[in-house]
């Protein structure tokens, strides 16, 4: 999974931007949205999983997410509560995300989840990240979709389904 974020080609509409992991001078800073309550499924071991290995590779790391992921993340990566149990047109919760979003400026926005996916979607014309978006099932409206720079599917099966210009499938627990 790290790889997708080694060299990262993402065609936007004015330019083409490529992030090197620590090449450059700047960190690359990932924020990770994770929504609804942590049931202890792959999302939550997969977005752990990938936090570590980018911090590892010194990025800057920082999950949004419901306050009961808080105990799967050390000290190494930030952790800012972000209340996903409300309704994903919620005007507090999409003005609370913008806000963090813009106060973090991360390089790369990355959603997991059918309600993150939602909320980034719906915000990212605030914030000039790169937005990425992870397909764990195919719960997802395509709609959504188009709003993402990259779609990463968990599985060729899943890849298939997914109409976008930028999928990428990276299969879960693979690097």
């Amino acid at each position: 999974m790290l790889n997708i974020f080694k060299q990262l080609k993402v065609q936007l509409p004015r330019k083409r931007i490529q992030i090197q992991v620590s090449d450059s001078e700047d960190t690359l800073s990932v924020c990770f949205a994770i929504s609804g309550p942590n049931t202890g499924g792959g999302i939550e071991r997969h977005v752990r999983d990938l936090s570590q290995g980018l911090v590892q590779k010194q990025c800057r790391v920082v999950v949004l997410a419901h306050e009961s992921y808080r105990s799967l993340f050390d000290s190494s990566i930030e952790f800012r509560v972000i209340r996903f149990d409300r309704w994903r047109y919620s005007p507090l919760l999409l003005s609370e995300f913008t806000k963090q979003v813009l106060a973090i400026n991360p390089t790369i926005v990355h959603a997991h989840g059918r309600k993150a996916a939602q909320v980034v979607s719906l915000t990212r014309s605030r914030y000039s990240s790169t937005c990425i978006l992870t397909v764990h099932n195919l719960n997802i409206k395509p709609q959504l979709y188009e709003n993402f720079d990259t779609v990463i599917a968990v599985s060729p099966a899943v890849a298939k389904r997914i109409q976008h210009p930028h999928v990428k499938t990276i299969v879960n627990g693979c690097s």
